[in-house]
């Protein structure tokens, strides 16, 4: 069992730490990367002038309000002494969303200032504007909660996938698919983009009970293979399975699985990333970044299979140190381990309402 907190803080950091090595390549094609860093691309932080950390963005902004709504999730339950339902836990987490949201210079109808609580929204450097992906901003400005049976759009985007990591370090396996898809149907409608999430939240999930990464994926793929509409997730899986087993890893190899924009070829190369360097997480981390595709979100997602699978101690200190908002991260992980605690100073933190 990895359910410890150097796993919860392995996939947290591991994710953060993939976005922010991607991010300045995201929009580039790797012709154009090898022009200006060389025939290898990015192999370290680029750092902005001015700055004195690597830059996250948005995929990592989100996964962190969303570790913060399912622990407010668990207050509320745990104050009104009500069971946490799908329901009330989608509640708690587009509620999340919202004060992201609102770090991001807008906010919803109907709230106020003092809607706008708990100690995350309230972090200045969460309030950095990082090129978020329009899907999210314009459904949750229209402050509808999108679900599976009402979408409010039907983008193919990644945007949902990264953030529901800490749903599979928290939910049980009978329902963390089910809580997944619900979080990412928040602003993406399409089964693509929503079933994609719930395989990553699934592949945590398994990961955490100490499966082996293959074993990991195998079990998520079963799993999504039940629901309709999920034949080109699982044909993006397979393919990614496939690729790995032929050993000698290479950019030409992820390059085959697709343009590496939409949700599911995003999935599908970050897991032959992670089974190309299972014991590695720089090696596998760099090699799903360099390529023509959304480089900072697949690099996030394997930087989380990757993290925790191995845990924040096989990450090198100097990359956790160098990463904005590590401080955070740790201390969401802490709070994600513990979950609900009794006294005021929790619910000051994660407000039960």
């Amino acid at each position: 069992m990895k359910h410890a907190f150097p796993y919860f803080y392995g996939a947290l950091i591991g994710g953060a730490i993939g976005d922010a090595l991607g991010a300045p390549i995201e929009f580039m094609r790797f012709e154009q990367v090898i022009g200006i860093l060389g025939e290898h691309g990015v192999s370290e932080y680029i750092i902005p002038p001015g700055h004195k950390h690597a830059l996250v963005t948005d995929d990592t902004q989100l996964m962190l309000f969303t570790a913060e709504g399912l622990i407010r999730s668990a207050t509320r339950a745990h104050r009104k002494n009500k069971e946490r339902t799908l329901e009330g836990i989608s509640i708690a987490v587009f509620r999340a969303y919202l004060r992201w949201l609102y770090t991001q210079g807008l906010q919803t109808a109907r709230w106020s200032r003092k809607d706008y609580d708990g100690w995350l929204v309230k972090v200045s450097r969460m309030h950095a504007y990082r090129e978020p992906g329009v899907t999210c901003l314009t459904t949750l400005g229209k402050g509808v909660m999108g679900t599976l049976d009402k979408p409010v759009s039907d983008s193919l985007g990644c945007g949902c996938v990264m953030r529901v990591v800490p749903v599979g370090l928290v939910e049980e396996k009978e329902r963390v698919f089910d809580v997944a898809i619900r979080l990412a149907a928040i602003t993406h409608g399409n089964p693509t983009a929503y079933l994609s999430a719930g395989v990553l939240a699934y592949i945590i999930h398994e990961i955490i009970e100490d499966k082996e990464i293959e074993d990991a994926v195998y079990a998520a793929k079963l799993r999504v293979s039940k629901e309709q509409g999920s034949e080109r997730v699982v044909e993006k899986i397979d393919l990614a399975l496939n690729l790995a087993r032929q050993g000698k890893p290479s950019r030409d190899q992820i390059d085959r699985i697709g343009n590496g924009f939409d949700a599911h070829e995003v999935l599908a190369r970050a897991i032959y990333a992670a089974l190309s360097y299972p014991n590695d997480y720089l090696k596998g981390v760099l090699l799903g970044i360099n390529h023509s595709g959304d480089s900072d979100s697949i690099g996030g997602i394997t930087g989380c299979i990757l993290g925790a699978y191995l845990g924040a101690q096989k990450i090198s200190s100097d990359l956790i140190e160098k990463v904005e908002l590590h401080r955070e991260i740790k201390e969401l992980a802490t709070d994600l381990i513990t979950f609900y605690q009794e006294g005021e100073e929790w619910l000051k933190k994660y407000p039960a309402w």
